[in-house]
């Protein structure tokens, strides 16, 4: 029968090596800014979310961004126009993973370097 008082002496010992070791950190508190409603309406224009869908006969992609679907110049004119620095990408569970990344390297091309996505009800084949 092996005796388990060793193996607690033990287990105190790296217990109490470990405390000692160990650096205790004090926990400072940091203050966020919090903006204007000024401020945020600014901010809003900065990040949109761009829905890529497919049309009706299910050949073309178009994009939705607030609830107004446009095709890609029309999408590239709307962000640069309204200076969208944030995107984010919420592909429809029919379109292909291919597609999004062929969407994502084009809105990298054009000058936008912020770009998030969200897949909702998307299966990868």
């Amino acid at each position: 029968m092996v005796s388990l008082t060793p193996l607690i002496d033990v287990v105190f010992i790296l217990l109490i090596f470990f405390m000692l070791v160990s650096q205790f950190m004090q926990l400072q508190k940091q203050s966020i800014p919090l903006g204007t409603m000024g401020q945020a309406s600014t901010a809003a224009q900065d990040s949109v979310s761009i829905d890529i869908i497919k049309n009706e006969n299910a050949t073309a992609i178009s994009y939705r961004v607030n609830r107004s679907a446009m095709n890609f110049s029309q999408l590239a004119s709307y962000l640069y126009e309204n200076k969208v620095s944030e995107v984010l990408l919420m592909p429809a569970a029919n379109i292909k993973l291919q597609t999004f990344i062929n969407v994502k390297e084009s809105l990298s091309n054009l000058g936008i370097r912020k770009i998030n996505s969200e897949f909702i009800g998307y299966e990868v084949n």
